[in-house]
């Protein structure tokens, strides 16, 4: 990649605050996104996967990303914009556009398997909009896994695709990808394969347990990348307890929680997510308190 990354640093994939009765907030949600730019983050990606995009109505979704574009207009808001089918999704990155977002990240269709041809289509669909895409590497949310020949097959064929959020969860992916496709920034979407992806080349991080530790992950993140590497694995060490939960299916709980034992409203999840049970919970809880008591 010889060009400077397009999307460098920590971009946090933001929580949708909803009050206890489930409604969604977004007095609160607008002071979640400032207190996050203040921390020093790049920038926010609501209504991703963390962002329970799929529990929100049609205009619900619409409202939070606005929201977040309102709330913090010196940093970058890149919304998921992903959907069942390529017209779908164009739809919300139009929306995008609309509102003043000056990129957008995508899954491949969620509506079924697609063959790599369709993921193709599906991207160019998308790119139709006219805004940068970051593409979304999650096999578990979508039977389909964007591996380095399918994403040099992506970044051949659609221009707008310059970047993907790696979620696989196998740190190999990020050299391989470096490899498979050469121009594509590579941007760790795991949380705790953070150093290893940034080791080997990753230029950004859209981080979930950054909502609850934005400072802390910015941190984390600039030592990574300036090769302090005695710093950084000190602090990662203490903080993977947390990150771990990025990786469990109720991360989204796992973040809320964690968001509140860090002194920040997180509230509910809504269906299909149940809160977690009083044991599950008791376990983020202690991961988080061990955190903070060990970065002092």
């Amino acid at each position: 990649m010889s060009q400077p990354p397009r999307f460098p640093g920590v971009y946090v994939a933001v929580a949708t605050l909803f009050d206890r009765a489930g409604a969604l907030d977004l007095d609160r949600f607008q002071a979640h996104c400032a207190r996050l730019a203040g921390a020093g983050v790049a920038g926010l990606v609501p209504v991703g996967s963390l962002g329970e995009y799929e529990a929100l109505t049609e205009d619900e979704r619409a409202a939070v990303v606005k929201a977040a574009r309102d709330a913090v207009p010196g940093v970058e808001v890149v919304p998921g914009v992903s959907g069942k089918s390529g017209r779908e999704a164009r739809r919300w990155a139009e929306h995008a556009r609309e509102v003043g977002c000056p990129a957008v990240m995508c899954l491949p269709p969620t509506s079924h398997a697609p063959t790599p041809e369709e993921v193709v289509a599906h991207f160019a669909e998308v790119a139709r909009a006219g805004l940068p895409i970051i593409a979304y590497n999650n096999p578990y949310s979508t039977r389909v896994d964007l591996t380095p020949a399918l994403l040099a097959r992506v970044a051949g064929e659609v221009e707008a695709v310059l970047a993907v959020k790696e979620f696989s969860q196998d740190v190999r992916r990020v050299a391989a990808i470096r490899q498979a496709a050469a121009r594509l920034e590579v941007i760790c979407g795991c949380d705790d394969t953070l150093a290893e992806a940034v080791l080997m080349g990753a230029t950004g991080w859209i981080a979930g347990f950054a909502n609850a530790f934005p400072a802390q992950s910015v941190r984390l993140f600039d030592l990574c990348a300036a090769g302090r590497w005695p710093e950084a694995l000190g602090l990662y060490m203490a903080f993977l307890p947390v990150l771990r939960w990025d990786a469990d299916p109720r991360f989204v709980q796992a973040v809320k929680l964690a968001q509140e034992e860090a002194g920040w409203y997180g509230g509910p999840v809504r269906l299909p997510r149940l809160a977690l049970p009083p044991e599950q919970a008791e376990e983020v809880r202690a991961a988080v308190r061990r955190f903070v008591a060990s970065a002092g």
